[in-house]
């Protein structure tokens, strides 16, 4: 049985702001998801490549949490 990956946490990340784009960085891998910043929506993210293997995470569980921030950082409320 192998063992299961291991959910990203919100200290797992780091957010920045540059101009209109939001950018998430996964401190675990350095990956980067890059969110241009349209009215009060967001884009697909651009996601760097890792810098680093950090293969004990789910990439979708990874992908997903740094949406959400993203998400958060810019309407400041959770999704419904």
């Amino acid at each position: 049985m192998q063992p299961q990956p291991n959910a990203p946490k919100t200290d797992d990340f780091r957010l920045e702001r540059d101009g209109d784009a939001l950018i998430v960085t996964f401190t675990p891998d350095g990956r980067s998801y890059t969110f241009a910043i349209e009215g009060d929506r967001l884009s697909e993210p651009k996601v760097s490549p890792a810098q680093t293997a950090a293969t004990d995470y789910a990439e979708n569980e990874v992908r997903r949490t740094a949406t959400e921030l993203a998400r958060l950082a810019l309407t400041g409320s959770p999704g419904t």
